[in-house]
C-alpha cells in the first residue's frame, strides 16, 4: 500500500493505493493518517481518507491551511520543495531541484498499524519516489534520515548561517508537533543560506548534499532501499530496485569469486534462462553469477541460492521480469506482470513464458539446483505476480 499522486487534474491530489494486512484502501474511507518517524515520534498529518466523485479515496486535509503529504514529507527530509503538479515541471537533470519534481509515492513499510477502534492509520514510510519528466529516484526514508543524523551531529562545522537555520530545522523535528509549511520555508532558507556562503551550491538543489560536501560526510555506497522484505506489501516495481541494490552490494565483497566460480561451474558456465555459453574469448566472460536472495541480506553464499545468467537474462532478472519457476522437479521460464510493460518484440527477445528449462541446463546434483525455497521467500519479497 502507498500514498500516490494523481497526475489527472493538475490539482495536486493524493490517494491511498493498493492493501496492507489485510485492508483495502477503499475500506480506510473515513479514517485519519499519521507519520511514525525513524526518530520515534508519532506525528498527526491532519490528513483523513475521503471518496471522490469517481468513488477513488483520496487524501484531504483536515487543517484550515491545508498542506499536500508530499510537501509535508519533503520538508522532514530536507529535500527541495516539490510541485503541486505536474505541468511545468521541467525535463531537469536533476530530480531533487526545488519546483522540479513531484513527489509521487510514499510507501508503507510493514510495521504500519492500522487501529479500526479510532479509525487510524499509522504509517511506518520505507520509501518517497521524486519525479520531474525527466526521470524517478526512489529514496529509502530510513537511509535518508541517518545521512540527517550525521549532518545534524556534525553541524558545528557549518557556516554560522547554515547552522542557525538547521538548528530550527532541528527544533522542529524534536519538537514533534505537527509539520506544517513552516519547515518547507527552513529548508528553503537552508538552500538560500548555502548559496550565499559558496557560489559552486546552487540554492534551489539539495540542501542535504550541499551541507554533505561542506562537511566531508561520504554517502557510502551501500543500498539506499532497506531490502526487499522491508519495503511493504503490493510494491512489486520498488521491491525489484530494492533486491537489484542488495544483490550488487554483494558484488563487491571479499567473498564473490568463491560464489561465482562455483555457481558457474556448477552449472557449466550455462545461462539457465537460454542456455547460451558466452564463456570468456579474449574479453570478460558474458555469463554472470547471480544470487536468488541478496547475500547482503541473507547471507546465502551456497550454489542452490545461485543461478548463471547472461547478460540479457541477468537484467531481466534484476528487474524482476523473468524468473525460474519449480513445479514437481521441473523447472520452467516465468515471465512477471511486470514484464508485459515490455514490447512484444523484446519479450521474445527473453524467450516464451512458460517455456522448459532443460535439466542439462541445470546443476546435475539436485541439491545444487535453484531453491524452491529461496524461490518463494524471492516471489514473496518482491510481491511477485506471474502473467497468465
Amino acid at each position: 500500500m502507498h500514498i500516490g499522486f494523481r497526475r489527472s487534474g493538475g490539482r495536486g491530489e493524493y490517494e491511498v493505493v493498493g492493501s496492507h494486512s489485510g485492508y483495502a484502501a477503499i475500506s480506510l474511507e473515513g479514517w485519519t493518517f499519521n507519520l511514525s518517524w525513524p526518530d520515534g515520534i508519532v506525528r498527526e498529518t491532519g490528513l483523513g481518507l475521503e471518496p471522490a466523485a469517481s468513488g477513488k479515496p483520496r487524501l484531504r486535509s483536515l487543517r484550515n491551511t491545508p498542506f499536500q503529504i508530499g510537501r509535508m514529507v519533503a520538508a522532514m527530509l530536507i529535500m527541495p520543495d516539490p510541485r503541486r503538479s505536474f505541468p511545468g515541471v521541467r525535463h531537469h537533470p536533476e530530480v531533487l531541484c526545488k519546483k522540479e519534481y513531484v513527489l509521487t509515492r510514499v510507501g508503507f513499510g510493514p510495521d504500519t498499524e492500522f487501529n479500526n477502534i479510532v479509525d487510524v492509520v499509522t504509517i511506518e514510510p520505507v520509501f518517497v519516489e521524486a519525479e520531474n519528466q525527466a526521470s524517478l529516484a526512489t529514496i529509502g526514508v530510513h537511509s535518508r534520515w541517518n545521512r540527517i543524523r550525521r549532518v545534524y551531529e556534525a553541524r558545528e562545522g557549518l557556516p554560522s548561517p547554515v547552522l542557525r537555520i538547521l538548528e530550527t530545522h532541528i527544533q522542529s523535528m524534536e519538537s514533534g508537533d505537527p509539520i506544517t509549511e513552516d519547515l518547507c520555508r527552513i529548508v528553503q532558507k537552508l538552500g538560500v543560506a548555502l548559496g550565499e556562503a559558496f557560489v559552486w551550491f546552487d540554492p534551489a538543489s539539495d540542501a542535504l548534499a550541499g551541507m554533505e560536501n561542506i562537511l566531508g560526510i561520504s554517502v557510502g555506497e551501500g543500498p539506499e532501499l532497506p531490502a526487499p522484505p522491508e519495503i511493504g506489501e503490493s510494491e512489486p516495481d520498488v521491491a525489484a530496485r530494492s533486491a537489484f541494490q542488495w544483490r550488487l552490494a554483494k558484488s563487491r565483497g571479499t567473498n564473490a569469486r568463491n560464489f561465482r566460480q562455483s555457481v558457474r561451474s556448477a552449472y557449466k558456465d550455462r545461462c539457465v534462462f537460454c542456455g547460451g555459453r558466452f564463456v570468456a574469448t579474449g574479453i570478460p566472460s558474458g555469463l554472470d553469477a547471480a544470487h536468488i536472495l541478496a547475500w547482503s541480506h541473507y547471507d546465502l553464499d551456497v550454489v542452490s541460492n545461485g543461478l548463471t545468467l547472461c547478460k540479457l537474462h541477468h537484467w531481466a532478472f534484476d528487474g524482476s521480469l523473468i524468473m525460474p519457476f519449480c513445479e514437481s522437479g521441473t523447472y520452467y521460464v516465468r515471465f512477471t506482470t511486470l514484464a508485459l510493460s515490455l514490447d512484444e518484440q523484446t519479450r521474445d527477445l527473453l524467450g516464451q513464458d512458460g517455456s522448459l528449462i532443460p535439466s542439462t541446463w541445470l546443476p546435475d546434483a539436485l541439491v545444487a539446483r535453484p531453491s524452491t525455497r529461496y524461490l518463494n521467500r524471492l516471489y514473496a519479497d518482491l510481491s511477485i505476480e506471474f502473467s497468465s
